[in-house]
């Protein structure tokens, strides 16, 4: 989503940040006329709303923050979205039926797939590294 919206900076839990880097970065950005920023602070990172104070403490820049819904977050569904959507709770409700409870359901390959729900919430969160890395090289 940071990518996306061309955040300047993406704040993840699965990545360690440096408060002092950040702001060092928005300042240079400051200086050579940037005129706003976007900052994308992931949940699990912290309170947006205290990264923000910090930065205008640290910068006297104006700052706003603004926390998105899931609906702000993920925009309109597209005609793909309800599509996939409609596979999902088909094949959850098929699961059901057949008395397979405890699965949770999604794609793997472009391929209906489902997973015992404990494994799957036991499984470690990764991020696509080359993505985040792009992200902070397009934001200089």
């Amino acid at each position: 989503a940071g990518l996306a919206d061309g955040a300047e900076t993406i704040l993840i839990p699965e990545e360690e940040y440096d408060m002092e880097d950040v702001i060092a970065r928005l300042k240079r950005g400051s200086e050579r006329g940037k005129k706003h920023s976007i900052i994308v602070v992931a949940e699990g990172v912290g309170s947006a709303i205290d990264i923000g104070k910090h930065i205008e403490e640290a910068t006297s820049f104006d700052t706003r923050v603004t926390v998105l819904g899931h609906v702000q977050r993920g925009g309109s569904p597209s005609a793909q979205d309800r599509v996939l959507a409609s596979r999902l709770g088909a094949r959850a409700v098929e699961l059901l039926i057949a008395g397979n409870g405890g699965r949770c359901v999604g794609i793997q390959n472009n391929k209906l797939v489902d997973h015992d729900i404990i494994e799957a919430l036991a499984q470690k969160h990764t991020i696509d590294k080359d993505m985040y890395q792009l992200s902070k090289e397009l934001s200089i």
